[in-house]
């Protein structure tokens, strides 16, 4: 098999976030919403990671730069990641696990100062015994961020085992692996970048979410290497916090995660979108899952400044043209829609598969509902940190990375039970 059959891994729709400065949702963005690896000191949030059920092939190299093992090419089942952080995260972050045992992942140790910019070592690394031990894939990069004095800078990374990128506040390209990178992509701070079979799509803006006036660009470029265009159709969203997600080549999602209260829709490649309006909750705060074409959920809440949030659970089974409430924290509103926690301020939901979803809440609460929404119940992490990342491999088998120490978590019936990896 050539690098040319690889197939796509997963969509990893990544975000990164400031401090919001709107005074309605300062409180809810400063707890919940400042999303992905923001590398920010008081930062908090959590994002979710729509994994789209495909087979993959990831190449796993020692750092001699020879295959790790005979078998080249890995098959990845269906999978979904969950990414929160309580604080900067120096350590095991991005992880991606193939099988059982075999994963790839990048490890960071950023170092700050109050008179220089922020140095950061970023390393790929794989593990062939499940996540007990890490080893580079090749040698570490060193990146002294700009305008980062006494900051740490957005970082995160994506690959479909082959090609992947090390986006943010700088972006770098590997074709080989993790061995090698070298500075390449969009202009600007790169917000989320996804790789879907031989095309891959950047959000990125021009200046910092806080500055007013700015608007996020789609890019699209190969996969296997080429040139950055901007995608004309796609629309110009100026509000900094969006969710970009795609379920196949040609189609995709792209909506903001307040304001705007409208779901952008394409189904041939970002060549032309339709808009459809959400559910007026959705104006305040929302979160989008999405696991095909036409299958997509919207998690609609309160910017409330308190606790307790309310919460509206809707679901789509033509691509966002019409929507109906599936759970809610309102007891009574809506007979047969299941029941959903007031407490808690929701940060992200993922779609698992059919009927399966994922809701986590910021007082450490992961949920699971089975059934489309009806029930849920919690998940049996432990409670002594917050989830910085939750990875499945098929239905039963997953791992979790906790902070505040990256302690890396496995499961083997589906997140009932969990035990502790030893992965320093």
């Amino acid at each position: 098999m050539t690098d040319d059959n690889i197939a796509q891994m997963l969509e990893v729709a990544g975000r990164s976030y400031t401090p919001d400065s709107s005074t309605g949702l300062a409180r809810v963005k400063t707890r919940g919403a400042h999303q992905r690896h923001v590398r920010r000191t008081t930062s908090s949030g959590l994002v979710l990671l729509a994994v789209v059920s495909a087979t993959v092939g990831l190449v796993l190299i020692d750092p001699g730069g020879h295959l790790a093992n005979p078998v080249s090419y890995l098959r990845i089942a269906p999978t979904a990641r969950i990414v929160e952080l309580s604080g900067p995260s120096n350590g095991l972050t991005d992880v991606y696990f193939a099988n059982t045992t075999e994963g790839i992942g990048m490890e960071q140790d950023c170092s700050l100062s109050p008179t220089t910019n922020t140095t950061c070592s970023l390393t790929i690394v794989r593990t062939t015994d499940g996540g007990q031990t890490w080893t580079p894939v090749g040698h570490a990069l060193q990146v002294t961020y700009p305008d980062s004095r006494a900051s740490y800078p957005f970082v995160n990374f994506v690959t479909n085992g082959k090609d992947g990128w090390i986006y943010g506040s700088k972006t770098f390209v590997t074709h080989n692996g993790g061995r090698t990178f070298e500075e390449s992509g969009p202009t600007g701070l790169v917000m989320n970048l996804s790789i879907v079979g031989n095309t891959t799509w950047a959000l990125s803006r021009p200046c910092p979410p806080s500055v007013p006036g700015c608007k996020s660009t789609v890019y699209s470029a190969p996969t296997n290497g080429g040139p950055w265009r901007v995608m004309r159709g796609a629309p110009m969203l100026q509000y900094p916090y969006l969710q970009l997600l795609r379920t196949s080549e040609e189609d995709a999602f792209l909506t903001a995660q307040a304001t705007d209260r409208t779901l952008y829709v394409t189904e041939n490649g970002g060549v032309s979108w339709i808009s459809h309006p959400l559910p007026g909750l959705c104006a305040q705060l929302q979160h989008l899952a999405a696991s095909s074409r036409h299958d997509v959920w919207t998690l609609c809440s309160g910017a409330t400044p308190s606790d307790t949030q309310t919460k509206e659970l809707y679901h789509s089974v033509d691509a966002g043209s019409t929507w109906v409430l599936v759970a809610t924290s309102n007891s009574g509103t809506e007979p047969g829609a299941g029941r959903l926690p007031a407490s808690g301020v929701v940060t992200q939901v993922i779609s698992v598969g059919p009927g399966r979803l994922l809701i986590a809440l910021d007082n450490g609460t992961l949920i699971e509902s089975t059934d489309g929404g009806r029930t849920w119940a919690p998940q049996g992490l432990p409670a002594n940190g917050g989830v910085i990342q939750l990875t499945f491999t098929d239905a039963q088998h997953g791992w979790a990375i906790l902070s505040p120490n990256d302690t890396l978590y496995r499961t083997s019936d589906g997140g009932a039970h969990w035990t502790k990896a030893d992965n320093h």
